[in-house]
């Protein structure tokens, strides 16, 4: 009988206290789930910031490569290993022990 009038006593202090770890640890929006996303977040703007980089320097790449075809033949012939009709080409690779 004890226990049952502690539990009628403090009813509304379980109520919270079972309400309180439901909503942090099993809710669909719990705080484990809301810190994964939050960290999930952040990777993505990181990544976000590192591609847009990426873009920046490519942009400036590729004004540079075709503003001259000079370049754009050196770039070709290098990358993609063009060449012209009476032209051999030979791959060297290094070899790693």
């Amino acid at each position: 009988m004890k226990l049952v009038d502690q539990i009628i006593q403090y009813k509304y202090s379980i109520t919270i206290g079972v309400c309180t770890v439901w909503m942090l640890f099993f809710d669909g929006n719990s705080a484990l789930f809301m810190y994964k996303q939050y960290n999930e977040l952040k990777d993505l703007k990181l990544q976000e910031e590192f591609l847009s980089e990426e873009i920046a320097q490519m942009n400036i790449q590729k004004k540079e490569l075709f503003s001259d075809d000079d370049k754009l033949e050196k770039y070709a012939r290098e990358q993609f290993f063009f060449k012209k009709d009476d032209e051999d080409v030979f791959v060297f690779e290094k070899v790693e022990d």
